[in-house]
């Protein structure tokens, strides 16, 4: 069964939202295994298909880059894993951005738009199908290049990698406008679809990630600590209805995967 497009939304803002408010280590990996078993059950052929490992993989590096930035100033092992706290803090949330792109289709999310907020609507979906295009085009003129010979790694073969790149995100914007001037955009029409349904699947996904956000709501507002101390040093307090709350981010793993979806 399919899940509404804004409930995949809802679910990747919440999960965003708790890991921005918590550098607790435990915290952060239940969001981070819960997101994994998300894209892990819903995850569709596609070009955002490759968008959780890349993400995963700038992730790893604003962890590495946030702790070196550590080493041009006063340095203690408080401030190092403080730094990679925080670190870890914005690998988790690109994570999540990342089985958002996986699991869902943006352009069921254009559908949903109100015909006066059209064009907002449309520049939302570019940019959040920008990037799992352009991995995807990356992928395709490597295994090329790859098969001709070429070795895109090395830094003077980049332009390479880069020019194609380009040239195919130029061919996909002129094939997409020429679709949209087909279907009447900005013309006073529009295609008409079948509006997606709220099913049980759908209400599932919100109260997946309405309930881990709301428990993290309730720990700010009583000042229950959600953070790592650092200065000093000190194991960081794990609640278990909090870990029990995290776990509910991954419910959406227990619903059936939906039709396979053609590349848009």
């Amino acid at each position: 069964m399919n899940v509404h497009p804004a409930a995949w939304v809802v679910w990747t803002l919440c999960g965003g939202l708790v890991a921005l408010a918590t550098t607790n280590p435990f915290y952060l990996i239940l969001v981070l295994a819960a997101a994994w078993v998300v894209h892990a059950a819903h995850r569709h052929p596609g070009p955002g298909i490759r968008s959780f490992g890349i993400f995963a993989s700038f992730g790893l590096l604003t962890i590495v880059t946030r702790t070196a930035l550590v080493f041009f100033g006063p340095v203690s092992r408080g401030s190092v894993v403080a730094a990679m706290l925080e670190g870890a803090r914005l690998a988790v949330m690109l994570v999540v951005y990342g089985t958002f792109n996986s699991v869902s289709d943006p352009w069921r999310l254009l559908r949903l738009a109100p015909r006066r907020f059209h064009e907002p609507a449309l520049a939302s979906v570019l940019a959040l199908s920008i990037a799992p295009r352009m991995i995807d085009a990356g992928v395709r003129v490597r295994e090329a290049q790859r098969l001709r010979g070429i070795h895109a790694g090395r830094l003077r073969n980049m332009p390479a990698l880069a020019v194609p790149v380009l040239s195919t995100g130029m061919e996909e914007a002129v094939t997409l406008a020429e679709s949209m001037d087909a279907r009447g955009h900005g013309r006073g029409r529009r295609s008409r679809y079948r509006s997606d349904p709220w099913n049980v699947p759908s209400w599932l996904t919100v109260v997946a990630g309405t309930i881990p956000l709301a428990y993290v709501a309730a720990m700010v507002w009583t000042g229950s600590p959600l953070t790592m101390p650092a200065y000093p040093l000190g194991w960081p307090e794990v609640s278990l209805g909090a870990v029990a709350a995290l776990i509910a981010l991954a419910l959406p793993a227990l619903v059936p995967p939906a039709d396979p979806i053609e590349p848009a």
